[in-house]
C-alpha cells in the first residue's frame, strides 16, 4: 500500500468518525477498507444497480427500490472508487427488512446482520448525503464540485428525452381522453385550507370523483406517494399564507412526507394524506389571521410562535421586528381586538394541549419547557382557558 492510498484511509476513517457513513474503499476490484469494520452484508460488486463509469465520471449515486442511496466517487486515473452507502433518508422499520434483502440479494440468514447496519447508520438528508460524496471527490480527484450542478443534468440529450416522452404522452392521452381534470377541485381544496374551513373541505373531500393526475410514478404505490408529497408541499405553501407559523409548517410537512415515505400500501398513504389535509387545516383555522394584516404583525405572530419556549415579552416581539414597545402593542390591538400578551399566552397553551395530547411529558416538564413561573399558575391558566385542568385533557385525548 503506497502513501496516497495510506493517506485516503486516514481522511476515510476521520470522515467516518465525524459522520458515521459506511465507507468502502477500492483499488481496482479490491477492497482496501471498509468501515464499519465488521461485515457488510452489502455486496456492491454484485448489485444490478452498481454503477457503470464512464472515463469522464468522477461522482455517482442511485436509490434503489427500496429509496436505500449510495453513491461513488472514482478516480479513473488510478482505478481507486471509494463507495458511500447504503443508507436511508428515514429511519428502517423492521418490516420493510425482507424486501431489502430481497432487493440486495441478501441471504435471510443475515437479517440480524442487516438491521445492526441500520441501526448504527444514521439517516441522512438528500442533500447532506450529495455534499459528502463531493467532499470525498476533493480528496480523490483533487478537484471541488457542485453537487447541485454536477448532479443537475442539463444536457440536450436529456430535453430530447423529455420531449419525445412529453409528445408520446401526449398523444396517447387525446388518443385515450385521458386527461389531467384536478386543477379545479385543488383550486377549490387548498382555498379552504387557506381559509380553515374544515366543514366545506370534508364536503368537498366526501364526494366522488372520477380523476386523472398523470403517471408520476413506475409502481401504484409510488405513484401515491408522489402525489402524497406533492399535496402535502401544496398543503404547507398554502397554510403559511392561512396563517399557520412557518416552521410549524414545514416541520409538519417533513412528518408527513417521512411517514409516507414508510407506508406499505395505497391504503396508507391515502388514509395519511387525509389526515394531512384535516390537520393542516385545523391549524390554520386556529391561528387564521385576518384578511389585510400588516407584515408587522405577520411578522410579530411568527416570531411568538416560533418562541413558545422562551420568556416573551413585547420589548422582545419589538425588537425582533426592529419596532418600538408602543408601536407593536397598539397595531396589534388596532388590528387583531385583542392585545399582544394574549396572543403570547394563547400560543403557549395551544402548544401545551400538543405536548399534552402527543408526550409523555410531566406537567412540571411543559410548564418549565413553556416558560410559566411555576406549574400551579400553568394549570390555573390552562384551566381558565380551557375548562379543563391539564391532567383532564390528557386523559380525554387517550
Amino acid at each position: 500500500m503506497n502513501s496516497s492510498e495510506n493517506t485516503t484511509i486516514q481522511y476515510l476513517h476521520i470522515l467516518y468518525q465525524s459522520t458515521f457513513l459506511p465507507l468502502q474503499y477500492y483499488q481496482g476490484k479490491e477492497c482496501l477498507f471498509r468501515l464499519p469494520f465488521h461485515e457488510i452484508p452489502f455486496s456492491f460488486a454484485d448489485f444490478s444497480g452498481a454503477p457503470q463509469f464512464s472515463s469522464n465520471d468522477h461522482m455517482h449515486y442511485a436509490i434503489t427500490n427500496e429509496f436505500l442511496y449510495y453513491g461513488c466517487v472514482h478516480n479513473p486515473d488510478t482505478d481507486e472508487t471509494i463507495i458511500a452507502g447504503p443508507i436511508s433518508t428515514t429511519r428502517i422499520r423492521q418490516d420493510s427488512l425482507p424486501r431489502i434483502l430481497m432487493e440486495w440479494s441478501v441471504s435471510p440468514t443475515h437479517k440480524d446482520d442487516v438491521w445492526n447496519y441500520f441501526q448504527i447508520t444514521p439517516t441522512f438528508s438528500h442533500e447532506q448525503f450529495l455534499n459528502l460524496l463531493s467532499l470525498i471527490n476533493i480528496t480523490l480527484n483533487h478537484e471541488i464540485l457542485n453537487p447541485t450542478t454536477y448532479f443537475t443534468d442539463t444536457s440536450a440529450s436529456l430535453l430530447n428525452r423529455i420531449g419525445e416522452k412529453h409528445s408520446a404522452s401526449l398523444y396517447q392521452a387525446k388518443e385515450e381522453e385521458i386527461f389531467h381534470n384536478t386543477y379545479q377541485f385543488e383550486r377549490e381544496l387548498y382555498h379552504y385550507v387557506e381559509e380553515g374551513n374544515l366543514e366545506a373541505l370534508k364536503r368537498l373531500l366526501s364526494y366522488d370523483r372520477n380523476f386523472s393526475s398523470g403517471t408520476i410514478g413506475e409502481t401504484s404505490l409510488r405513484q401515491e406517494k408522489n402525489i402524497a408529497i406533492s399535496s402535502i408541499t401544496q398543503l404547507t405553501r398554502h397554510s403559511i399564507t392561512g396563517g399557520l407559523d412557518i416552521e410549524t409548517a414545514y416541520q409538519l410537512s417533513d412528518t408527513y412526507i417521512q411517514e409516507s415515505e414508510k407506508s406499505t400500501s395505497i391504503d396508507q398513504v391515502k388514509r395519511l394524506t387525509y389526515t394531512a389535509l384535516i390537520d393542516f387545516t385545523n391549524r390554520v383555522a386556529a391561528n387564521k389571521i385576518p384578511q389585510g394584516m400588516s407584515p408587522d404583525i405577520f411578522a410579530c405572530m411568527q416570531f411568538i410562535s416560533t418562541h413558545t419556549n422562551q420568556s416573551i415579552s413585547v420589548s422582545d416581539v419589538a425588537d425582533a421586528i426592529g419596532r418600538s414597545p408602543s408601536y407593536v402593542s397598539k397595531k396589534f390591538k388596532k388590528e387583531l381586538g385583542f392585545n399582544l400578551n394574549e396572543f403570547i399566552m394563547r400560543r403557549k397553551l395551544e402548544e401545551a394541549k400538543s405536548l399534552l395530547a402527543f408526550t409523555d411529558k410531566s406537567l412540571s416538564e411543559i410548564s418549565e419547557y413553556l416558560c410559566f413561573s411555576s406549574q400551579s399558575y400553568f394549570q390555573n391558566v390552562f384551566k381558565k382557558k380551557y375548562h379543563v385542568t391539564p391532567y383532564e385533557y390528557r386523559k380525554s385525548t387517550q
